[in-house]
């Protein structure tokens, strides 16, 4: 899918567009695409304060990723900082969580985009779908420390 309809999708899914969506959502594509596996044989754990705008990350993972809380291949872990945790696993009919991993990768947000998002002006919303555009834009190096 094409970036600006990926975008579009997700902030339908979500119910709008905004930075930390679209962080998830750079962070789940690049997973999937990364481990080179579909939905069904990829699972993410997703780390972030329990609060929003944080946990909209984690909308942003699940429409990158297509690891969802309906098929129980996500799942969401409190935490102060905000990282993804992807693993590919390739049994057959094997449940999430239960098989080992064959592959994975870490994305970490990068303290200077945590810093970015908080101090960027949020007075309307376009000022916020803004700064979504500019961070879904970015390499994904730019925003994540990658492991």
């Amino acid at each position: 899918m094409k970036p600006e309809r990926l975008l579009h999708a997700a902030a339908l899914f979500h119910g709008h567009l905004g930075p930390w969506l679209a962080l998830g959502l750079r962070a789940g594509d690049f997973a999937a695409r990364a481990l080179d596996a579909d939905p069904f044989h990829l699972r993410a754990r997703v780390f972030c304060p329990g609060r929003t705008p944080y946990t909209c990350f984690i909308d942003g993972v699940q429409a990158g990723s297509g690891c969802t809380m309906g098929k129980g291949n996500i799942r969401h872990v409190r935490s102060r900082a905000v990282r993804g945790e992807f693993e590919r696993f390739s049994a057959q009919g094997a449940l999430p969580w239960r098989a080992g991993a064959d592959a994975g990768v870490r994305l970490e947000l990068r303290p200077e985009v945590w810093t970015e998002l908080h101090l960027s002006p949020a007075r309307t919303i376009a000022d916020v779908e803004k700064t979504a555009r500019r961070v879904f834009t970015r390499p994904a190096e730019k925003l994540f420390f990658i492991a």
